[in-house]
């Protein structure tokens, strides 16, 4: 060093302070392996294509001194400059557009952060040896230098290619971590998805852990052929594809900044490399076959890794003085089933790859582009004089935010819903173990179509056109064509007038897919598959005047079949249903085998209402959910005059509420950030923000906004029976009637849940049959 120069060269500490970057440690291994993509990117651009690429990592399964982890790939290879530079902090020679290395640094903060030496050993085909460097951050310490000598070691075929990095001298937190099998595992299930889009894609590469293959984590969506009619007539598809093409812009290499074409690099340094950057936003949002609290929401992509899985942020409104979080909120669990993938290649992330920067313009112009520039709610958007939107996720939005049919006779294929959900949980768990019979979504809309039928509850809905058919049919459906089939008379007449006897023809039978599954007792080793049909009652399997049987079919795999005749008094009671029957069918066998196994632990009571607890969820009277429904019914009733289309004075009716309703709904407004409560009155939308005591109120001060098909079927004004007193009356009774139903739904809304815990079990169930008959007619 002179004395005109400084020595910057940082101290060797610098390294073992990178590896106290909190990194997670499936993290650590996604920097490593997001270098051997690089190489594999690379090779490809040069037309040299590796064959049959792969990365094969080795993890220790103990917690020894000598444990160490191992990242291997088949790509090119280094050269020694190459080499150095790879391991150096803070140099780049990728191309941070195109690559998934980023700032040099993401090698020295995962190798630092598992252990204290690093091994590295690379070589290209043809090379006689593999060429190498040890980096021991102790000994680096020590010394305080950077320098280390080039290492070699034997290679047996000249035609190997590829690199090798080892950590080794694990810290004894990571010795403890990675000892455990669950936490190797999370690793799996970690990389499965953040590599999913390119495990998938046409450039596939092959990852093993520990000589298992990680298969991708491939999203649980309807077939996007699948679409229902949206408000503007168009179809809405279970997956909304979307690719814009963006205007350019350029990118300086040296800073990592991007600016618009009239102006240079901000920074103006002599060092600065500035390229065009092409962009494009590209990707799709849709529906999941399942719900969830968690498992759900879009993963936003950078280059095919994904930075940030199952995001929620898309989902949150944004421009009132607060934030509004818009999905799920029509579910009384907030359980989610919106999905899906953003490739956002041109945006800048943070160092440690987990997060886009949101101060980087492309993040808000991709959020305008998806999800549209106002609220996902259409009132609250029209309150604000947002018009509707042709953005993907809006239209998604429009079309299924309900995870429930919305009224009396709303139907689950309008929504593309399974009911019940754990079903459908169960099912996407098959689909993820690559069960054959559960990749297409059949399965899943079988279940959709029974409910819509009204089979397992014994509660049909209203049939016309376009609906679908009734429980049950003249006659039932073949299994194997879907045409209706009857019972014939075995008894055939010969050509010489001789009566003889044919084969019995097959019993018609319809298969029920909601009640055909496999049953486990959840805490007993018991298990049993049942396979269910509809029959009739002179089906010969089943006993003479009886509701349904349960035979064995066959003993190997415990296959029971159960058969139920729907018409049968039986199911046109209050509390009985084929679920009902099957459970305590299975109930008893349950308690047979068990009193034979080990006597004193059989109690039939104990074993129905554990099968009640895990599959008739929907019997339940949960607290939460009523009021839930409750609150949510009285909203789509306070919705429904803003979607009138009759020329409403809203301004009048809004007057006509008390000064005390006034007040309320004005301080709502204002605390749900809208600036101004004017517009949300000249909309219709201020009864949305009402108490709902005021709601009812206004339903009996303004019937004529409600009934006769505007939101109830119920006729109201067009009550005429000759004379106008008994009409006077006729209406009157309508309004009393409707009255009730809404001062139970007024009287949930305002209990908690504890407070439903302590009421009368009848009394709780006839408030909620009165809020379901609140539900709006019509909905198709």
């Amino acid at each position: 060093m002179t004395a005109s120069e400084f020595d910057l060269t940082p101290d060797p500490r610098v390294l073992q302070i990178l590896g106290e970057i909190n990194l997670d440690q499936w993290k650590c291994l996604a920097e490593l392996i997001d270098n051997s993509i690089d190489a594999f990117i690379n090779a490809r651009r040069d037309s040299a294509d590796v064959e049959a690429p792969s990365v094969v990592i080795s993890l220790p399964t103990q917690n020894k001194d000598d444990a160490s982890v191992t990242v291997r790939d088949n790509g090119p290879g280094m050269t020694l400059e190459q080499l150095e530079h790879a391991v150096r902090a803070g140099w780049s020679g990728n191309n941070p557009l195109d690559n998934l290395g980023l700032f040099g640094m993401g090698f020295n903060i995962a190798t630092a952060r598992l252990g204290m030496v690093t091994e590295v050993y690379t070589t290209r085909s043809g090379d006689k040896e593999w060429t190498g460097l040890r980096i021991d951050l102790n000994e680096l310490r020590r010394t305080r230098a950077y320098q280390t000598p080039r290492l070699a070691r034997p290679k047996p075929d000249p035609a190997t290619h590829g690199t090798e990095i080892k950590v080794l001298r694990l810290k004894a937190d990571q010795r403890t971590y990675f000892s455990k099998s669950a936490n190797l595992n999370k690793i799996r299930r970690q990389l499965a998805r953040i590599y999913a889009p390119l495990l998938l894609s046409k450039d596939a590469f092959t990852l093993q852990i520990n000589s298992q293959t990680i298969q991708a984590k491939r999203p649980c969506h309807w077939d996007p052929d699948r679409s229902v009619q949206g408000s503007d007539g168009k179809p809405v598809h279970a997956v909304e594809s979307f690719d814009f093409e963006l205007p350019s812009r350029h990118y300086c290499l040296s800073c990592m900044l991007s600016f618009s074409g009239e102006q240079g690099c901000p920074t103006g340094s002599p060092e600065c490399k500035t390229v065009e950057l092409k962009r494009r936003l590209h990707g799709w949002v849709g529906l999941q076959r399942y719900m969830h609290e968690e498992d759900f929401g879009i993963d936003i992509i950078r280059n095919g890794r994904v930075i940030e899985a199952q995001n929620k942020d898309l989902f949150v409104w944004t421009g009132g003085e607060r934030s509004e979080r818009e999905y799920p909120i029509d579910d009384q669990r907030n359980r989610g089933r919106f999905i899906g993938e953003i490739h956002l290649d041109h945006c800048r992330v943070s160092y440690t790859k987990d997060r886009f920067e949101r101060d980087d313009t492309s993040w808000s112009e991709m959020v305008t582009l998806v999800r549209g520039e106002g609220p996902l709610q259409p009132q609250k958007a029209k309150a604000l004089a947002f018009e509707p939107s042709n953005a993907p996720l809006y239209r998604l939005f429009q079309a299924f935010r309900r995870s429930s049919p919305q009224g009396k006779t709303g139907r689950w294929s309008r929504i593309l819903a399974v009911k019940n959900n754990e079903r459908a949980l169960e099912m996407a768990d098959l689909f993820h173990k690559g069960d054959p019979d559960y990749q297409g979504d059949e399965k899943w809309y079988e279940l959709v179509e029974e409910e819509d039928r009204g089979i397992v509850g014994g509660t049909p809905t209203t049939t016309g056109p376009g609906s679908a058919s009734p429980a049950v049919p003249e006659g039932f459906l073949d299994e194997d064509d879907g045409t209706a089939t009857e019972e014939r008379d075995s008894s055939t007449i010969s050509e010489t007038g001789e009566e003889y006897k044919s084969e019995p023809i097959a019993p018609a039978r319809q298969k029920l897919h909601e009640l055909s599954r496999v049953y486990k007792h959840p805490l007993l080793k018991v298990e049993f598959t049942v396979e269910a049909f509809m029959v009739t009652s002179n089906d010969p399997d089943l006993p003479v005047k009886a509701p349904w049987t349960l035979k064995i079919e066959d003993p190997g795999t415990r296959t029971y079949l159960f058969l139920f005749d729907p018409d049968h008094p039986v199911f046109r009671s209050v509390t009985m249903t084929p679920m009902d029957a099957v459970l305590c069918e299975l109930a008893f066998k349950t308690y047979e085998f068990l009193k034979e196994a080990s006597p004193n632990s059989a109690v039939f009571s104990t074993i129905l209402s554990d099968l009640r607890n895990e599959y008739a969820e929907d019997a339940k009277l949960d607290p939460k959910s009523i009021i839930s429904f409750a609150e949510r019914s009285l909203r789509d009733i306070a919705h429904s005059i803003s979607e009138s289309s009759q020329d409403n004075s809203f301004e009048t009716l809004f007057s006509e509420l008390s000064q005390a309703a006034q007040d309320k709904v004005r301080r709502k407004i204002a605390s749900s950030g809208i600036t101004s409560s004017q517009a949300v009155i000249d909309t219709g939308e201020f009864l949305s923000y009402a108490e709902a005591e005021d709601i009812k109120q206004f339903v009996r001060q303004h019937p004529e906004l409600f009934f006769d098909g505007r939101f109830w079927a119920q006729p109201y004004s067009s009550l005429d029976y000759g004379d106008t007193k008994v009409n006077k009356e006729a209406r009157e009774r309508v309004l009393e009637r409707y009255d009730a139903y809404l001062a139970d739904a007024v009287w949930l809304s305002s209990q908690s849940p504890r407070d439903l815990d302590r009421c009368d079990r009848d009394e709780l169930i006839r408030a909620t049959l009165s809020v379901r008959l609140l539900g709006q007619d019509g909905i198709i």
